[in-house]
């Protein structure tokens, strides 16, 4: 496993827009998302899609790419905010 795995999560507060549908697999497709310094990135494609649990709560995890960077961003059900958790190569 590379250093880069080991770097801890960002956590960082983003807003999202996403579309809600029935007829989309897992019902949330997010489009793009922009980040406490104003930057904004366009989502080309969704990978895996996973839920988290914790406790009660169940935190909603969104594999991403703009094209040329890979991110990871969580949707936190209860709250309902979006969070930016890992950017580039910082996950495996």
């Amino acid at each position: 496993m590379n250093q880069s795995s080991y770097q801890t999560p960002l956590h960082e507060p983003i807003d999202v827009d996403a579309t809600f549908s029935r007829s989309i697999l897992g019902h949330c497709r997010p489009i793009c998302f922009r980040t406490s310094s104003g930057r904004e990135v366009l989502i080309s494609e969704v990978g895996l899609v996973h839920p988290r649990y914790d406790g009660l709560k169940t935190v909603f995890a969104f594999d991403v790419t703009d094209g040329s960077s890979d991110y990871r961003i969580t949707l936190d059900s209860e709250s309902l905010n979006w969070y930016l958790e890992f950017e580039g190569d910082q996950y495996a």
